[in-house]
């Protein structure tokens, strides 16, 4: 639950598959994307884990009063009446092989010839902690595309308050050169 908009209170944010890559409405629908998604062993094996929650998730968000009913546990006094749909986002999630979501951030480093860094997933606390992640980007891409540390990177010293995920290796990283 997170209280904004004046006096309004946002209840969520809910997980979800989505049936398009961009899917921001619930009957948005690509056939690409669903077989890409349905053929992807990791995503069966976080299903078949978290069999129940999976479940629970999908029977939430189709149904109105049980999403309601897990919004009382927190504000008792919430009715229907009180609920209105509101927005959805989409982010990309990675299964590990073992079947376990992926909760840091991935670098994938010196693809396409050793042109392009990629940063998948993005877990909380993304915004957070932008500039500590920041900071490991810009020296992962001066390693692998061989920038001098003078070429314009940013020299200040990062807030300490950041908030550190304890099973976060970039974070932690991150916080041990603060």
């Amino acid at each position: 639950m997170n209280g904004r908009r004046g006096h309004g209170v946002i209840i969520g944010p809910g997980s979800c598959i989505t049936f398009a890559r961009e899917g921001y409405r619930f009957f948005d629908f690509k056939l690409r994307d669903i077989i890409e998604s349905l053929m992807n062993p990791h995503l069966w094996s976080f299903v078949f884990k978290n069999f129940r929650m999976s479940m629970n998730e999908l029977y939430r968000d189709l149904n109105a009063r049980t999403f309601v009913r897990s919004g009382q546990k927190l504000i008792p006094s919430l009715r229907a009446n009180m609920v209105e749909n509101s927005f959805a986002g989409v982010m990309g999630q990675i299964f590990g092989k073992n079947g376990e979501a992926v909760t840091d951030y991935v670098l994938e480093r010196k693809t396409l010839n050793g042109k392009v860094l990629n940063i998948r997933n993005a877990p909380s606390p993304a915004c957070t902690a932008s500039l500590a992640i920041a900071e490991i980007v810009t020296d992962a891409a001066q390693e692998d595309f061989n920038w001098s540390k003078d070429m314009g990177s940013a020299d200040f010293d990062l807030p300490r308050e950041v908030p550190i995920e304890e099973n976060s290796f970039l974070l932690k990283r991150a916080a041990e050169r603060m």
